[in-house]
């Protein structure tokens, strides 16, 4: 009934109305689920049902009885063609970036404009094609954990996914212990009631996510009405790996525009590694890669916002709210190019202290356990005792910087660099608050000073990378990448990048790869 024809008619209705890319592969199964809506429908032909189909992909705001029925006929046919996979903190990895790191760092920011403007601080988060679900009760989950002060807040988490039956799931809340595969019991004791072989998610976290319908191809956004508008931060993942790359660059712009400035995007793993066409600024983190709405372009007028959205309240780039990554301290190494420059002798100008001061692994812990106004005060302390403690000034400009007090941060890392002026951690720290000001010169002259005090510092090549490739200076940008990959070649691939050890050599050289 089905011929090859036919196939790649439906393929292409399919992929026109969803984005949803039919592979040479699938054509089967699809042809198999096509006859069974025919059987279903009684109709005769394939052209039948192809005109049934094809009245809402043609006429998506007429409202008759005939595009009715067509509407109610693709919310059946989508149901089967969909995946629906998921579990609650699907990618680890992914979900520490944001409890650790992203979200704090919105938190803040939110915090900080609601300050300015005397205002109640508003979050709002989107998990598109949320399938049934876990994904954005996850992020409640996570968000209820991070805010003591709840209660102040006007938290606003969006699911939308265009299968009907999913949404019907994640609205009721229950799951099986097949959704809870990859979670710590304790999670699952906390937050959830059983109910047999069932686990009902507490009415308080429910009640943190909203769930619609939304087609992500053929539906328009930003849309007030949906409240999809001013995100700042919106997950889909798993999804662009079955579109089209037409449709992957059509959600993408609109992702783009719902997002406010400075917000997120969070794909799956590699699934964007092929769609270079896009506006979104590429973020190289551990855990996985991040997409930025970046300010910068904005201020130069690349984009303009919907009119039919209010402009978005504009505030400089994101401040970094939790640690930021700081570079071990340079062992001596040949540079790149011997005849460029000599090497430079590392001096050690800090004090000389028989044994560790006290109370700096206090104010250590103190960092590490978030409680930064402490670990500032007691850093201060193990100054009073130890006023050439270079590390005790870069834990303060860290804390500062966490806080979102950038001035105080820059202060404390020049204070470090006069005792130490070849310390290369001050200056990395430096160069990621000046690009927090946007001091992008100044973020620039002091990412060149790393490179020409420690020449195998391949993050500082690639932060200049991302900088030059934001001003349109692809050639620079492609030069200082390559000297990063280069680089990384020629260590081990076991060689630690930052201090915690959770990113090395080979990891970042596979990271390069697929972003």
């Amino acid at each position: 009934m089905f011929n090859a024809d036919w196939v790649q008619r439906f393929s292409r209705l399919i992929a026109r109305h969803t984005g949803l890319l039919i592979r040479p592969q699938d054509e089967r199964n699809l042809c198999k689920k096509l006859e069974q809506r025919l059987c279903t429908l009684g109709l005769s032909s394939p052209s039948q049902y192809y005109e049934l189909l094809r009245l809402e992909v043609d006429n998506p705001l007429t409202v008759d009885r005939q595009t009715s029925a067509s509407r109610r006929e693709w919310t059946v046919l989508i149901r089967r063609l969909v995946v629906t996979e998921s579990y609650f903190f699907r990618d680890r990895g992914q979900f520490e970036l944001l409890r650790s790191r992203l979200l704090p760092e919105i938190l803040v920011k939110r915090r900080n404009i609601a300050a300015q403007n005397g205002q109640r601080p508003q979050l709002k988060i989107w998990s598109a094609a949320c399938a049934s679900g876990e994904e954005p009760y996850s992020l409640a989950i996570v968000l209820w954990e991070l805010l003591n002060d709840r209660d102040h807040w006007d938290l606003q988490i969006i699911g939308t996914d265009i299968n009907d039956e999913s949404l019907a799931v994640a609205r009721r809340g229950e799951y099986s212990a097949w959704s809870f595969r990859q979670v710590d019991a304790s999670i699952q004791r906390q937050y959830f009631q059983q109910q047999g072989d069932r686990y009902r998610l507490n009415p308080e976290i429910r009640r943190l996510v909203t769930f619609k319908g939304l087609n992500l191809v053929s539906d328009a956004f930003p849309d007030v009405n949906l409240n999809l508008y001013d995100l700042d931060l919106i997950l889909c993942r798993n999804v662009f790996i079955y579109f089209e790359p037409a449709a992957i660059e059509q959600v993408l712009e609109k992702f783009y525009d719902s997002l406010s400035l400075g917000g997120y995007l969070i794909a799956a793993h590699a699934e964007l590694q092929s769609s270079g066409n896009h506006q979104f600024h590429s973020q190289l983190f551990p855990q996985s890669v991040v997409y930025q709405r970046c300010d910068r372009l904005e201020h130069q007028g690349l984009r303009s916002l919907p009119t039919q959205i209010s402009p978005p309240r504009t505030y400089p780039t994101p401040p970094q709210t939790v640690p930021l990554p700081v570079l071990p301290q340079p062992s001596p190494i040949i540079p790149l190019n011997p005849v460029a420059r000599p090497v430079m002798p590392r001096v050690e100008q800090r004090e000389r202290v028989e044994g560790e001061p006290a109370h700096w692994q206090e104010a250590q812990q103190q960092f590490q356990a978030s409680a930064y106004p402490q670990a500032i005060h007691t850093a201060e302390q193990v100054l009073s005792q130890h006023p050439r403690h270079v590390e005790a000034y870069l834990l303060i400009a860290r804390a500062y910087a966490n806080l979102g007090e950038h001035q105080k941060a820059v202060y404390y890392c020049l204070q470090a660099l006069e005792i130490d002026s070849l310390a290369v951690r001050p200056h990395y720290l430096l160069a990621h608050l000046y690009d927090a000001q946007g001091q992008i010169n100044r973020a620039k002259q002091v990412l060149k000073k790393i490179i020409y005090l420690a020449p195998k510092m391949p993050l500082a090549y690639l932060e200049l990378a991302q900088i030059y490739r934001l001003e349109g200076d692809l050639q620079r940008a492609q030069r200082m990448e390559e000297s990063a990959v280069n680089i990384l070649r020629s260590l081990p691939p076991n060689t630690p990048m930052d201090v915690d050890a959770q990113l090395t050599a080979g990891q970042l050289l596979q990271q390069i790869k697929n972003s």
